[in-house]
């Protein structure tokens, strides 16, 4: 089995639920961090965060507010992936936050 680290960044640019980290197949990922930073300078905004797994999903965290030029941290625990699953994050205001996920991905 060949390992891989990897980082994916986004930046949320509207308030639509995006996907951040569509995972592997086939494969198995574990993430092992998921950063949050707000980057404007002068507006906190909300983050909801959410596995997506057979069609159902599950919050990782719901309307967190993330500070002004501030970040949060969304896992303290590393997140398996199977294949299919996936990762979204919806943000309160467009412009204001960035993601970024890092990955151990198992193929």
């Amino acid at each position: 089995m060949a390992e891989s680290y990897k980082n994916f960044g986004t930046a949320l640019t509207t308030v639509n639920e995006t996907t951040i980290y569509a995972g592997i197949n086939p494969g198995t990922a574990i993430v092992n961090g998921i950063h949050i930073a707000n980057v404007d300078a002068s507006s906190s905004s909300a983050i909801t965060l959410k596995l997506v797994k057979g069609g159902n999903s599950y919050h990782i965290c719901k309307s967190v507010l993330v500070p002004i030029q501030s970040s949060y941290q969304a896992l303290d625990t590393p997140l398996p992936l199977e294949a299919g699953n996936y990762i979204t994050a919806t943000a309160a205001n467009a412009n204001r936050l960035e993601v970024i996920v890092s990955v151990l991905e198992i193929t």
